[in-house]
């Protein structure tokens, strides 16, 4: 594998943004090195993940905390590891244009410097909490460029994050409480059409969606919200796959949350 870090320069954002990068290559056929996933056949030109990081992190955190390295390595895929500070993966009111640059200009600025499929037959898309919540926002507003949409522990109540003064400050999001203004405005203007609940309401009209796949800890300080969301798309008749298993809002669970999903999206 191929493992880089660096920087574009975003159109969209106007200023350079940092990425990690992964990209396969075929080494293991010429070395014997670590065989790939049963049922993954090597491509040249490999599918790509874009991987979120959530609101504590950057886009370093999925390189340093879980064997996505790995993983990218057995399933063949190339992984967009983007940083987007604590922007809710939104195109901010006073802030860059994150959500824009996700969704349109980093597929096509990374197929045009590497050597990768971001053709929506080959398209995923996943994160863990806040970056879970950009997951389900990014993939579900566009579901025409996506395969599949992964979401862990996600920010599954996205009204309770942006109005509750309470829940905003509470330990666990420290300075969030005042990080809200910069993408919502100082008036907190929710965005009715980026609610996850609206999301899903918008999805269930249409014919085609992307594989969907969430997980959330059953000890998770979010896992009453992610249960609430995973009802409502049953009871709309979503198509999906909802796991949850012992677990906290930490690094062990979305290790193998990540494993899981690949299985699921590119085995089967």
């Amino acid at each position: 594998m191929g493992v880089y870090n660096g920087s574009f320069y975003s159109r969209s954002m106007n200023m350079d943004t940092s990425i990690g990068i992964i990209l396969p290559h075929d080494s293991r056929k010429h070395l014997g090195v670590e065989p790939l996933h049963a049922g993954i056949t090597p491509s040249d030109k490999p599918r790509t993940l874009i991987l979120l990081h959530g609101l504590s992190d950057n886009w370093a955190a999925w390189m340093h905390r879980t064997s996505i390295l790995r993983y990218a390595e057995l399933f063949d895929i190339a992984v967009l590891a983007p940083e987007v500070q604590r922007s809710f993966y939104m195109d901010m009111k006073n802030g860059p244009a994150y959500y824009t640059y996700i969704t349109q200009e980093l597929p096509e600025l990374a197929a045009r410097q590497f050597n990768i499929s971001v053709a929506p037959e080959d398209l995923m898309i996943a994160g863990l909490s806040m970056g879970g919540y950009g997951a389900l926002a990014c993939g579900l507003s566009n579901p025409d460029r996506f395969m599949g949409i992964g979401a862990f522990s996600s920010v599954a109540d996205l009204r309770k994050f942006v109005l509750d003064d309470d829940y905003a400050g509470r330990k666990e999001l420290r300075g969030w409480l005042k990080d809200r203004t910069g993408i919502y405005g100082e008036d907190l203007s929710y965005p009715e059409a980026m609610d996850p609940y609206h999301l899903v309401d918008e999805a269930a009209l249409r014919d085609k969606l992307p594989k969907l796949y969430m997980t959330c800890g059953t000890e998770d300080f979010m896992h009453e919200d992610n249960v609430a969301l995973k009802n409502y798309m049953q009871s709309k008749g979503l198509n999906f796959r909802y796991e949850e298993w012992p677990g906290e809002h930490e690094w062990g669970f979305w290790d193998v949350s990540i494993q899981k999903m690949l299985e699921y999206f590119l085995i089967g």
